[in-house]
């Protein structure tokens, strides 16, 4: 990108130095150009159209065939140097998503602000957390699904944390030899009873999450401390801390990936991730298993997905996706298959 720039900044000063019958451009005026370009926001998104048929056992909704929006989104990001060795950046994205009467509502899933140096990484405003980031990654393999919880109905097992993706100010340390810390604090509002304790006392949850990579191995552990009221609305058992742990191989073809988080007397997730690459072709493939607490009796729920994504080219990518859920409680069983494409600018 750095070639690109120059190149065009080069090019542009000897257009105007041509036109102006100047002398050619000196380096100095080729890094003012670059610095100028560097401050310019990149516009950047998807669009994502699928072919979508469900099946569920129960008298209330059978089957259905759709095809809808599969999470189009447009963003703005810019990262630029604002002194020697010390980056800011910004980023803001915007994305449709599913409603409970099947029509689509526009979301700010992404907009925060931070600075990245030699200090290490902290920013702060609307992002994924480090724990959904460190500890939580193979549903966001799949096309078929995405982590905006308002009106999306979830395919894969989301974590039992409950800290928001709002209000997050986070940090992610430099590398200690192959150790890496992570952290993030969640600021929320006095005497709203969705994130606080009560109505009297802020509630200021927090994760903390230690990564180490070596070779072709990474591994993460961490925790989420859950403070406030959840909307299972379970008293006391909402403070529990949430534990994960990951462990992942990455080669030059094939990867693996298991995760496991464990929240006591709420809910314990288990998965499994395997992908094969070979040319423009990926095969995917995973296995995850939830068990919930929070219920009268314990129900396990257990969810297979399949993929086979094809890259057309570096921007255009089109994948077949089949999912089905079983459980041993009051869940239906649930299948489905999904067709679909995306073009990425």
């Amino acid at each position: 990108m750095r070639t690109m720039r120059c190149v065009a900044a080069t090019m542009l000063l000897t257009a105007g130095g041509a036109i102006q019958a100047a002398d050619d451009p000196t380096q100095a005026d080729i890094d003012e150009m670059m610095h100028r370009m560097d401050m310019m926001p990149e516009v950047y998104g998807q669009l994502s159209l699928a072919l979508e048929h469900n099946e569920t056992r129960n008298t209330q909704q059978g089957s259905q065939t759709s095809f809808r929006d599969n999470h189009s989104w447009i963003g703005i990001r810019n990262q630029t140097e604002i002194m020697p060795g010390t980056e800011a950046f910004a980023r803001a994205e915007w994305s449709s998503i599913p409603t409970d009467d099947d029509g689509m509502t526009d979301s700010l899933e992404y907009a925060y602000l931070g600075v990245e140096g030699d200090f290490g990484r902290i920013w702060g405003g609307t992002d994924d957390s480090v724990f959904e980031q460190e500890l939580d990654q193979v549903a966001n393999v799949f096309e078929g699904e995405f982590r905006d919880e308002e009106g999306a109905d979830l395919r894969h097992f989301k974590g039992p944390y409950d800290t928001g993706r709002d209000r997050l100010i986070q940090y992610r340390s430099p590398s200690y030899g192959n150790w890496q810390l992570h952290g993030a604090v969640q600021l929320n509002e006095d005497g709203n009873e969705d994130v606080a304790q009560g109505d009297a006392k802020e509630g200021r949850p927090y994760q903390l999450i230690t990564t180490y990579k070596s070779g072709n191995w990474a591994w993460a552990l961490g925790m989420d401390s859950n403070d406030g009221d959840s909307t299972e609305r379970l008293g006391e058992r909402n403070n529990e801390n949430t534990y994960g742990f990951r462990g992942s191989y990455r080669g030059e073809r094939w990867t693996l990936t298991a995760q496991y988080q464990h929240r006591d007397e709420i809910r314990n997730v288990g998965s499994l991730l395997t992908t094969y690459s070979i040319g423009p072709n990926r095969f995917s493939v995973a296995w995850e298993r939830e068990r919930d607490d929070t219920q009268l009796d314990t129900e396990t729920r257990t969810a297979y997905t399949a993929q086979i994504l094809h890259d057309v080219n570096e921007s255009m990518a089109v994948y077949v996706e089949g999912y089905q859920l079983e459980s041993d409680g009051v869940t239906p069983m649930r299948r489905d298959l999904i067709i679909g494409s995306r073009y990425r600018f």
